[in-house]
């Protein structure tokens, strides 16, 4: 007598089955994968935007080392004028751009170590000792760092240099 062929059970023939498996683990991998490449895209913006801050900071404090005043307006205008020429791009992302200046007077002559001493507003002038702060202030560009409860990104550098004679 002949042995007939036994078929295994239908759930075995599924369990050994491995069609469709590649798209099964590319449903669990792509989200992860399509973060982590989002969020690189974010950092290498978030680093344009620091560099672009720092070149701005440096821009705006050779204003003040320079002998001869501007032709137009003031100093602190100027100054403004060359942060927004460079960092003005950042504004079509919420950005906003805060510059601000204090003049410690002459340094060297122990203005700024008296009790009634306090910085004026202003870029002082020649041979006085400025402080500029170039700040930068935006959401994430691609949402990543909401995901992580960063709802603001502030990008900051400060100069100081003394206005030449």
């Amino acid at each position: 007598m002949k042995a007939s062929a036994r078929r295994p059970p239908f759930a075995m023939q599924l369990l050994r089955d491995e069609r469709g498996i590649a798209s099964i683990e590319f449903a669990f991998v792509a989200f992860f994968a399509m973060v982590f490449f989002i969020g690189t895209v974010e950092i290498a913006l978030e680093m344009i935007a620091d560099a672009s801050v720092q070149a701005a900071a440096q821009a705006a404090s050779r204003v003040g080392l320079t002998t001869i005043a501007p032709s137009t307006g003031s100093r602190v205008q100027k100054a403004q004028a060359i942060v927004e020429s460079i960092l003005g791009g950042w504004k079509n992302v919420n950005g906003t751009i805060t510059v601000s200046e204090l003049n410690y007077g002459s340094y060297g002559y122990g203005n700024v170590a008296s009790a009634t001493y306090t910085p004026t507003q202003d870029m002082g002038g020649y041979g006085d000792v400025v402080v500029y702060k170039i700040q930068l202030t935006m959401p994430g560009v691609t949402g990543v760092p909401q995901l992580f409860g960063i709802n603001e990104l502030t990008f900051e550098r400060n100069f100081i240099v003394q206005n030449e004679k």
